[in-house]
């Protein structure tokens, strides 16, 4: 498999390579620091953070209670059709009864909120170890667009226009999982690009162990060194059956040293059991997740079907304060068939390298959700998480044949459509001053 170098950087020290890359940088803080900002904001969960945070707390909390007054009658989940009050509070300590997903994910949330706010006084620890994940994933996609396009002004692009993606964002500052598997699988993905398989297959499984759908990175991989391969197809079996070998390996031995300290069952097999039964179990309707709009993977195309996480409205005014929705950026996403298309008309005319990567890493993100579909789950826009990375590239990867011009205008475009749903008008509402006029104190946004 060929790569483009890093311009020598394995010589560099470390400070050599921070100044190389000085923009990358400077663009990363100024992302986290926005994001710390107001990383205490909303007081009360977003989304899934109900099921997350008290299973988190739960699996290494050494106090009775795993639930706090916050949790209770949460006016913007699920709560009540999930019934968490019910049955979390009952649950063995240091067990990890959240029985879909795979436990490495909320062990580091359940770890920084322990360590930093042990009665859980509000959601900021828990949050703090997704933007290090979503800044790592800015950092890989940064690496990942400089080792395709073999530019820092495209690989500083991508960067931005991750970060200015609504879905990404959000994931990005809240304790959910997604945001583990992506920023785990991106990193894989890199290192496999700058030729370190072994250690592409650790990120890999560390994926697969925070989120299932972690398994998508290994399939990119696979299928890219297959169609980029430079020397005959049994010595890719035999590098392939390796590499799996290597990752189900990493996969299947944390997987077991997490269960002796917060699995139901401590045997593996015995658990991976009770994963497969609970969710065969669950009748993935709407029954169940009342109010949560389930989506068809092609509908993730043109952003149908967005999820409310997380909302609040002052009741004097009815002015949105609060609106967190999983939603794309519409500039990105509406791009994503024709920057496809483009990447299939590039491979089929300079079998680009680039382009067969950012096509290959739509297909294995995006198609295997039909797959799910047909045995009945319900899918959300959520799940194109992973796919929304590939459109990214897909859409440096078409900028790259623009003129300056019409490049400084779509950024601008990308931009404009990230605050027209930014999450938090109220700061719109100050800035533009409708607040003198509108709006009260807003001290209880912080938990005041």
């Amino acid at each position: 498999m060929s790569y483009l170098p890093l311009r020598g950087e394995v010589e560099m020290s470390f400070s050599q390579v921070l100044s190389s890359h000085k923009w990358a940088v400077f663009l990363l803080c100024v992302f986290v620091s926005l994001d710390l900002a107001l990383l205490a904001v909303p007081p009360y969960s977003i989304y899934d953070e109900v099921v997350y945070v008290p299973v988190a707390y739960n699996m290494v909390r050494l106090t009775p209670q795993p639930l706090i007054p916050r949790f209770l009658g949460n006016p913007v989940t699920v709560a009540g059709s999930l019934n968490l009050t019910i049955y979390y509070p009952n649950r063995t300590l240091g067990q990890d009864f959240n029985l879909e997903q795979p436990p490495l994910g909320k062990v580091i949330i359940g770890f920084f909120v322990y360590a930093f706010s042990p009665n859980v006084v509000s959601f900021f620890w828990a949050r703090v170890p997704s933007v290090i994940m979503g800044a790592v994933a800015l950092v890989s996609i940064y690496g990942i667009g400089l080792t395709i396009f073999n530019e820092k002004k495209w690989a500083l692009l991508s960067m931005v226009f991750l970060n200015f993606d609504t879905l990404f964002w959000i994931h990005s500052r809240a304790a959910l999982l997604d945001i583990y598997m992506l920023a785990f699988m991106m990193v894989g993905i890199f290192l496999y690009l700058r030729n370190r398989p072994y250690l592409s297959m650790f990120f890999l499984a560390l994926s697969t162990l925070s989120k299932w759908t972690g398994i998508f990175g290994l399939f990119i991989v696979l299928i890219y060194s297959l169609v980029q391969r430079e020397d005959n197809l049994k010595q890719w079996v035999k590098q392939s059956v390796i590499n799996i070998s290597l990752c189900a390996s990493i996969v299947f031995i944390m997987f077991t040293v997490l269960l002796q300290f917060f699995g139901v069952s401590h045997n593996p097999f015995t658990e991976i059991m009770l994963y497969l039964k609970w969710n065969s179990s669950i009748n993935w309707t709407l029954s169940l997740v009342q109010g949560v709009p389930s989506s068809q993977p092609w509908a993730w195309l043109f952003n149908q079907t967005p999820v409310r996480y997380a909302w609040l409205f002052d009741p004097a005014t009815n002015l949105a304060l609060i609106s967190f929705w999983a939603q794309m950026n519409p500039a990105i996403i509406f791009m994503a068939v024709p920057v496809m298309a483009y990447a299939s008309y590039d491979i089929y005319k300079t079998k680009s390298s680039s382009s067969t990567l950012i096509l290959i890493w739509f297909m294995a993100t995006w198609l295997p959700y039909f797959v799910i579909s047909i045995g009945g789950a319900e899918q959300f826009i959520h799940h194109s998480l992973a796919m929304l990375v590939s459109v990214v590239l897909g859409v440096i990867n078409w900028l790259r044949t623009q003129r300056k011009p019409f490049i400084i205008g779509y950024s601008a475009f990308v931009f404009a459509a990230w605050l027209w749903a930014y999450p938090y008008p109220f700061l719109i509402l100050y800035i533009t001053g409708a607040s003198r006029y509108a709006l009260p104190p807003l001290n209880f946004l912080f938990g005041a």
